[in-house]
Order: structure tokens, then C-alpha cells, then sequence
């Protein structure tokens, strides 16, 4: 996998860098933690700072493009951030 920062934009307001970037790759599309370790790894950052928004593939075609924000530290990304929620099991079924 090779990672290529195209754009990179400043936004102080929530102390965040917005981050452009395209992959080039042999096989599957990398998953998120694999995108995020090479993304942390070329911003010089903690991997617990930077959140992917989007990776956009097309058909056929062994390139993706990434948007993700590098946060400058864990409570700006907290509260800039929504919440996931988590899922429950399904109304009705029992675990056997």
C-alpha cells in the first residue's frame, strides 16, 4: 500500500487538519486501521488522533481516495466528533 497526502488544510477553529489523500494498492482496499497507521505514521501523529471520513474506490481500478481529520490531541476529537452507537442484540431472541 502506498499513501500520497494530496491536500492538506488547516482548521484552527477545531483544532484539526484536514487531510486529503489517495492509495494505490495491489489486492483488497486496506481497512481503516491500516489506512490510519500509514496516515499516522507519514503526519508524524498519535493514531488515535486522526479519524477517516471517507475512502472512495472505484471499479476496476487499484486506487482509492481517502478524507480524514488529524486531530491535534484525544478531547478535541471527542468533542468535535459524533458519537457511535452501539448496537444490541435483536428484541425477542434468546441466547441459547
Amino acid at each position: 500500500m502506498n499513501l500520497t497526502i494530496n491536500q492538506k488544510n488547516e482548521e484552527p477553529l477545531l483544532s484539526r487538519t484536514k487531510v486529503e489523500a489517495t492509495i494505490t494498492f495491489e489486492k483488497a482496499t486496506p481497512s481503516y486501521t491500516e489506512i490510519t497507521g500509514s496516515l499516522a505514521s507519514q503526519l508524524k501523529t498519535d493514531e488515535k488522533h486522526i479519524v477517516i471520513r471517507h475512502v472512495y474506490t472505484s471499479f476496476g481500478n487499484k486506487q482509492a481516495k481517502v478524507h480524514a481529520y488529524a486531530y491535534e490531541d484525544e478531547t478535541k476529537k471527542q468533542f468535535a466528533e459524533p458519537k457511535v452507537k452501539v448496537k444490541k442484540g435483536k428484541k425477542g431472541a434468546a441466547p441459547k
